[in-house]
C-alpha cells in the first residue's frame, strides 16, 4: 500500500478509504483469523488486493511494476507461512509491461515464494486474455499446475454513458464487474485456450459472472451475426466458478452446478468485502449451498472438496495438515468444517 501510495498522483493507494474500514483485510492475525473462526472457516484463499493498475506511473514502468508485485506476493508468502492451516496465498501480476515482465513476476511467486497461483485483475482497460501476451503463462500455469483466478477491475470512473462524468448507483460493481469477468472468459474460450491447455484450471470469480445464464443467447447471437465458432462456446464449460454471488442465491449456484463441469464449483465469499454487514456474504453463501436440492455428497464438495482438488498442490498440503491434527488457532480436531473460502488480502 505504501508503496503505491508513493507513487500515486494524490498520495492514496487505490482502495486505501476501504483499506482503513475493514480491519480484516490487512489484519489478519487478529481481525481475519477470528472472523474466521467465528464463522467455521478453515482455511481462507487470499487473492490481493490493490491491484497495481489504477497506478499508471507503476503499472506503465517494468521496474516499478515488479516491485511492487515482488513486495505484494513476499507479504503473501509471509502470510501463509506464519498461518499455513488457515490461508493460500495467490500472487499478483504485472499486465501492463508485456509477456516477459509479467512471467519474471510469476517464477518470483511460484518457484522462489511458493505461493499457489495467480490472479489476472482484467477489465476494459486491460490487455485481453487472448493476448499472445498470455501464451507462455498458460502454458506454464498448466505445466505446473497452477491455478490462475479471473476478477474484475473496472473502476468506478468507467462511464455508464458517455454523457455522465462516471459510473453511477454502483453500476460499475454489481453489473460491471460480472460482465467483464465474463468477457474475459469468453475471450480464452473462443480463443481455443482449453484446446492448447485442456488441463489448465482457471476460474472466474463472481459465480461465474453472467455465462451459466447467457450462453445460450451467446450461442444464438453469435450464429446470427457471425455464424461460426459455436463449438467452442462449449469449452466455457472448462472454467471454474466460485458461489461468491453477494447474497442468499441457491438457484444461482444451482444453475453453476447445471452449467459447468463436474466437480468445477468451488466454495468462495468475498470475504470481507461485506464491510456493510461483515459476515454476511460468509452467511448467506453457506445458507445458499444448504439449501440446494443436491445430494449431502455434492453440498460437501462443493463446501471443500472441489476447492481441495483445484488447489492442486496445496490442496495435497492442506490435507496434509487437517490429518495431522487439526488447524491453528482453529480449536478444531482436523475435520475441514465447512471448507475453504475464497478470499481476498
Amino acid at each position: 500500500m505504501s508503496f503505491l501510495s508513493k507513487h500515486s498522483t494524490d498520495g492514496k493507494a487505490p482502495f486505501s478509504d476501504l483499506f482503513s474500514k475493514i480491519p480484516a483485510l490487512t489484519d489478519l492475525d487478529g481481525a481475519r483469523i477470528k472472523l474466521m473462526d467465528d464463522k467455521g472457516v478453515d482455511t481462507h484463499v487470499l487473492v490481493p488486493l490493490p491491484w497495481i493498475d489504477p497506478v499508471r506511473k507503476v503499472a506503465e514502468n517494468e521496474e516499478l511494476a515488479l516491485e511492487a508485485c515482488r513486495i505484494c506476493n513476499e507479504e503473501m508468502a509471509l502470510a501463509v507461512s506464519k498461518h499455513p492451516s488457515r490461508f493460500v496465498g495467490v500472487g499478483l501480476l504485472p499486465l501492463s509491461c508485456g509477456g516477459e515482465v509479467m512471467m519474471k513476476s510469476y517464477h518470483h511467486a511460484i518457484h522462489i515464494l511458493g505461493l499457489s497461483g495467480v490472479v489476472l485483475f482484467l477489465g476494459p482497460h486491460s490487455t485481453p486474455p487472448d493476448d499472445v501476451m498470455y501464451e507462455k503463462l498458460y502454458e506454464e500455469c498448466e505445466n505446473n499446475d497452477t491455478p490462475i483466478w479471473i476478477h474484475p477491475n473496472r473502476p468506478p470512473t468507467f462511464k455508464d454513458y458517455t454523457s455522465t462524468s462516471a459510473s453511477q448507483y454502483a453500476i460499475w460493481n454489481s453489473l460491471g464487474w460480472v460482465y467483464d469477468t465474463s468477457v474475459a472468459m469468453v475471450h480464452m474460450a473462443m480463443s481455443g485456450v482449453f484446446q492448447r491447455y485442456p488441463n489448465l484450471k482457471v476460474v472466474g470469480h463472481h459465480g461465474g459472472g453472467m455465462v451459466p445464464f447467457f450462453t445460450e443467447r451467446f450461442e444464438t447471437q453469435l450464429s446470427n451475426f457471425e455464424g461460426d465458432g459455436e463449438k467452442l462456446l462449449e469449452d466455457l464449460k472448462m472454467f471454474y466458478c466460485d458461489t461468491a454471488t453477494f447474497g442468499y442465491q441457491p438457484k444461482n449456484i444451482k444453475a453453476c452446478l447445471d452449467f459447468f463441469e463436474e466437480g468445477r464449483v468451488l466454495f468462495g465469499t468475498d470475504t470481507p468485502m461485506d464491510m456493510a454487514s461483515p459476515g454476511y456474504f460468509t452467511d448467506t453463501a453457506l445458507r445458499s449451498v444448504e439449501a440446494l436440492e443436491v445430494g449431502r455428497e455434492e453440498k460437501e464438495n462443493v463446501l471443500a472438496e472441489n476447492a481441495l482438488k483445484f488447489l492442486g498442490k496445496a490442496g495435497d498440503r492442506l490435507r496434509e495438515i487437517y490429518k495431522r491434527g487439526g488447524l491453528e488457532g482453529a480449536g478444531g480436531e482436523g475435520d475441514l468444517g465447512v471448507g475453504l473460502r475464497m478470499s481476498k488480502l
